[in-house]
Formats: structure tokens, sequence, C-alpha cells
């Protein structure tokens, strides 16, 4: 039941009580206020008519100064029933004749209503000429009385109206609002979950049609709620469980009674070469193909708990599966994803898959910790050669690798924010007469004891986490602030420019050309005194965000170098489109040159490439004097390495 606050019905029934009581007051107020001026209006006419018979009845005596008939006449007067005294005075005030006034007290000088007396007081003349005054006394109980039986007689009519209406406005109230109860207690029911709620029709006024309405309206939504319950819970593109029921199935696993016993195996699938189908025919094809391959996984891999967390990655909980049948299980999914065929438009695809495998045991006891060791596993197949299983093994040195890694990132977050990270530089060594010196910027970090870190304690984990991007950003800025403090010096620049590193993360991202035109305007340096190094296996692995970044470099006047040339001997074909200035030897063609011929003749090989394209050439890694001569010999133009300069921090900016 609703309370008085809530109930329709109640409020209609305050709001016309409330509004009848206030016009009945008002009628009845009125009706008083009509009363009592229609009886001042009477009394002023008996005042009236009292003076003008009091007057002329005592003029005579008083003129002739007869006391003792003033007085009888007063006495006789005063038996009529609204008279409560009369008195006579000479025109100085002196009384001189009266009847029922108390002797000794002063008389009231004006006109006026005192409690339940109206005192009166007018002149008494004789042939123009006045002889004194007339007081008396006048009872207007009479009109109290009859305000108060006005009032009340209004009153109880009122109180009879407001009774009746009340009754009459409840029955109205009552059919008018019986059906609105029902709904909202209808309604309440649905919004509990009873979706089964029904209101009977009847009739065909606009409540059935309330009614009716209300009913449909119902069955839509108990439909509409069991289709998004399903949704939230699956995947739209493949009917899978999507990542939220897959946490939740896996938690709840994981509160199993026997789970010592038989430990919860997780599989996280990724699949490989899938990004080429989206890229090459578009994401059409690649839905499709998920489509069609989460159907064959559902069929031949019918083991456990299947979800899609996202992407190209699936994940499988699996229960009452040994380590052994475990790995043959997802090896043999391994097996049915690369002979799964697929094509489009014509061409034909193989995919292919790797698995991490981790159980549930002391130290894997959440599904973060599971998802992780999970993942990294996973992560762990792809690089040990893709289309494989791994099984989380903390003990292994790759593991213990990852796991250091993982601790390393907030680490490496607050040095960033702390502004941490350090510029060193290398100086690359002319070979050839005529040449300027170069270097390249360097970074390191110094951990909160101020010790020096190099960047392979640092950027495995930074380009793991995708932190690269922030770091590439700090150098920017940095390398340009430190070039602009050193024109407000006055003294030349050391080096013909300075070479920074460029980040695979870095050259995906379409902004990154527009904050370092930004830089660069910002701090007012030359551009062409930066260089920027891209290395052979990102620009290949991003081809056209590469090209696009040279190309705006070049734009803006800055020079752009192809690091670790030679490491994929398939970029020799890319280099016609790379329009670079710089090519940096690979150092593990450089560093043993003096041993090997095979490093020879590839080094040799790069520079004649490099002079068909009008390249200039640094070879890294020059260690020692015979490694030096050697490249000397061959033609480089540039040397870098420990036998020309050790790496340390930037020159101090002189004073202006």
């Amino acid at each position: 039941m609703f309370s008085i606050r809530r109930s329709l019905r109640a409020k209609l029934l305050l709001a016309s009580v409330i509004i009848e009581a206030l016009m009945l007051a008002l009628l009845v107020s009125n009706s008083v206020r009509l009363i009592e001026h229609y009886l001042s209006q009477q009394l002023d006419a008996r005042v009236q008519t009292v003076e003008l018979a009091y007057k002329t009845a005592v003029a005579v005596p008083l003129a002739s100064r007869d006391y003792a008939t003033l007085r009888d006449i007063l006495d006789g007067w005063r038996k009529a029933s609204d008279i409560t005294y009369l008195a006579v005075t000479d025109p100085d005030g002196r009384i001189l004749a009266s009847s029922g006034w108390p002797p000794g007290d002063a008389l009231p000088l004006v006109n006026r209503s005192e409690g339940q007396i109206r005192h009166v007081r007018f002149p008494v003349d004789y042939l123009g000429q006045v002889y004194g005054h007339i007081h008396y006394g006048m009872s207007i109980a009479f009109m109290d009385k009859a305000s108060a039986e006005l009032l009340w007689q209004s009153g109880l009519i009122a109180l009879a109206e407001i009774v009746l209406s009340l009754v009459l406005l409840s029955i109205i109230g009552y059919l008018l609002t019986r059906h609105l109860v029902t709904l909202a207690e209808a309604s309440i029911s649905v919004a509990n979950g009873h979706y089964e709620e029904r209101m009977a029709i009847s009739g065909e006024d606009e409540v059935a049609v309330l009614a009716k309405n209300f009913n449909t309206m119902t069955d839509a939504v108990k439909a509409r709620i069991a289709d998004l319950s399903y949704q939230a819970n699956h995947d739209s593109l493949t009917g899978l469980f999507n990542r939220r029921a897959f946490e939740t199935h896996l938690e709840a696993v994981l509160k199993a009674e026997d789970l010592v016993a038989d430990p919860v195996t997780l599989l996280y699938l990724d699949l490989d070469q899938f990004k080429v189908v989206n890229d090459t025919c578009g994401h059409a094809a690649g839905d499709e193909l998920l489509i069609s391959l989460t159907r064959m996984i559902e069929e031949r891999f019918p083991y456990g708990f299947l979800a899609r967390l996202g992407g190209d990655e699936f994940g499988i909980v699996m229960r009452n599966s040994s380590p052994q049948e475990t790995i043959r299980r997802a090896t043999q999914l391994i097996a049915e994803i690369c002979a799964f065929p697929f094509s489009w438009d014509g061409r034909s695809f193989r995919l292919g898959a790797s698995i991490g495998v981790v159980r549930s045991g002391p130290d894997m006891t959440s599904v973060t910790d599971l998802l992780i060791a999970a993942d990294t596993a996973c992560y762990a197949a792809k690089e040990r050669g893709r289309n494989r299983v791994e099984i989380y093994t903390p003990t292994d040195e790759w593991y213990r690798q990852r796991s250091e890694d993982f601790r390393t990132m907030p680490q490496l977050t607050r040095a960033i924010a702390e502004g941490r990270f350090m510029l060193f530089h290398q100086r690359q060594e002319p070979l050839k007469p005529g040449l300027p010196m170069t270097a390249e910027v360097l970074l390191r970090l110094s951990d909160q004891l101020g010790k020096i870190n190099s960047p392979s304690r640092f950027i495995a984990t930074a380009e793991r986490y995708n932190l690269m991007p922030y770091i590439d950003r700090w150098v920017v800025e940095n390398v340009c602030r430190y070039m602009s403090d050193w024109q407000k010096s006055g003294q030349p620049f050391p080096f013909r420019h300075l070479s920074v590193n460029v980040s695979g993360a870095s050259l995906g991202l379409h902004d990154f050309p527009a904050f370092v035109r930004q830089q660069i305007e910002q701090h007012g340096i030359d551009p062409a005194m930066l260089c920027f190094e891209i290395t052979e296996s990102c620009a290949v692995a991003n081809l056209d965000q590469a090209l696009e970044f040279i190309e705006q470099m070049h734009a803006i006047g800055a020079t752009l170098a192809i690091d670790d040339f030679g490491s994929g001997l398939s970029s020799f074909a890319y280099l016609k489109r790379f329009k670079v200035d710089f090519l940096k030897i690979d150092g593990m063609f450089v560093k043993n040159i003096d041993q090997d011929p095979c490093d020879h003749a590839v080094v040799e090989a790069i520079v004649q490439l490099a002079r068909a394209h009008d390249l200039i050439t640094v070879a890294e890694y020059v260690c020692n004097a015979a490694v030096d001569g050697i490249v000397q010999e061959i033609g480089v133009d540039y040397a870098q390495g420990y036998v020309h300069h050790v790496p340390e921090p930037l020159p101090k900016v002189p004073s202006p």
C-alpha cells in the first residue's frame, strides 16, 4: 500500500479539501463582514433617532435650569433596554443631571465604542444657543451576539459541506485512481524482476488501453532484459563468452573445494598472421575469419570453457586435464588452426597460433595472477618461434626476466614523472677529410640512489609496456632545449648535428611529427641540427608510417638515418623508398670484421650500395684500431665506437 505522501488519491483529496476550506473561509468571513456593516448602519440610525428625541425633550428644562425635571426625564429614558447611562452637562462640562453614571467619574468627551458600549455625546441647543451636552451609553452587545451566531452557523454549514465533499471526492478519487494504484503496484513488481506481472483488462476506456499497453511493455522488457543479459556475457561477433564471463567463470572454479586435487588449467591463445588478413582484405574479412575459426574451435576442442578475450585472443579454462594431456590437446589445436583454410576475394590465407598454459597452485590462486602468467607464456611462445605451446615456469630465466620487467615498469613510470633520465652522447668520428663531427644522443637512467643505468636495463620494459612514446618525447624536448641553450650562449655548437633514436611505437603515432615540429619551433633551433635514427626493423615493420615520417622530417629540414642496417637483408629492397641521408651499418657485421671475411664482404656491399644511393655511412661498434682501419679502408664515412669515444654526458653548455 502507498503512504499518504505517495498516494495520488490522498494528494487529490487533500488539495481539494484545502481549496474548498479556503473558499468557505472566505465566504464566511465575507458574510460576517457584511452583517457587521449592516448592524453598524442600524446602530448609526438608532443613534441619530435617539439624538433627535433627546435633544428636543431636554432643551427646555436645560435652558430653564429645571434640573429636577431634567433628572426625571433621564431616569425615564434609561429604562430603555439598550441605554446604560445618561448625563447632561453644561457648556463647561459640569454634570448637571445623570442617571446610571457613577458620581465623580469623568464622562467621555468624544464618541467612541468601548467594550460592548457605544459612548455618544451631542450638543443641546435652543433658539441657536448651546446650553450643554447630552451623554449616554448605548449597548452594542446585540452586534457581537449576531456576529457570533452567524459565524457559528456558517462554520457548521461549512464543516458539513467539507465532510460531504470529502466523502464524495473519496468515492470519485477511488473510482478514478484504483487502476493507477494497481498499475503502480504492478510496476514495482516488474522493477523487482517479476516480469510475469500482468494487469487485468476490462472495458475499452483509457484505463483498459493503459493496462493493455502495460502488459505489452512488460513482455518487451522481459525479452529485452534476457537479450541484454546475453550480450553482457557474450562476444557480439563470434557468440563466444566474452572476457567478463570468462573472468567470472574462472573466479568461480578457483573457489572449488577440490582445487588442490584437480587444479585449474588456463590456456591463452593468440592467433598469428591475423593482422595480415585485416590489413590486406579489410576488417570484414577479418570478422568472417574469426567467426569461421571459432566455429571450428568449438567443434574440435570441446574440452573447456572457451571465450574470446579480445581481438584475436582467446582463453580456455579446463579441469580434469593433466599437464601432458593439456599439451597434447593444445598442440592439436594449433595444428587444426594452421590447417584451417580461409579464402577472400580469391586470396588464400593460413594462420598460426601461440598458446600459453598455466595451472593454478599455491602461488597462482587469483584470476589476475593466472591471466598475467598465461599471457606471459603466450608471449614466450611467440618469441620462441610461434605455432607452439609454452607452459608458464616461474623458475625459467626467460620468465624471471619478464617478471623483472613487470616489477621494473612502476619504477620506470616513476622515473619519467620525476625526470630522472639523463642525456649522454657518443661521437661519430669522421673518417674522411672535410666531414663535420656528429654525435648520437644516448639515454641513461639515474635510479633513486644515483646509480646510472644503461638502456639495456629499462628499454625492453618500456617497449613491452608501451612507454617508449613518452621516453621519445622526453628526449626530443630536452635535446631541443639543450640546443636552444647552447645557441643562447653565443658559442659555436660542437657537432654538425645530434642523432636522436625514434622507436617503432612513436613511429606509428600520427601526431609524433607534429610534436617534433612544435618543439623545434618552440625552442627556435635549426632543424638541420637534428638527425632522426630509425632502426631497419622498425622501418620495414611500419613501412607506411616510416615513409611518412621521413617525408615530414625532410620537409622541415631535418636529416634521417637508417640504424642497424643489414640486420635484415630484405631491407635492401626498400632502400629506394627510404629517402634517408645516412646508413648506420649494424654493429654485428662491424665488430668482428677483422676476423670474419663474411662480415667484411657484407660491410663492403653496404658501402657500395650506399654510394649508389648517395648516402653517408656510419659503422657502429668500432671497438679497436684494427676494426677502425678496415672500415676506413673500405670507405666508411664515420666510425662510432669505444675506440674513438666512450659515451659520456652531453658537453656542458658554456656561459653566455
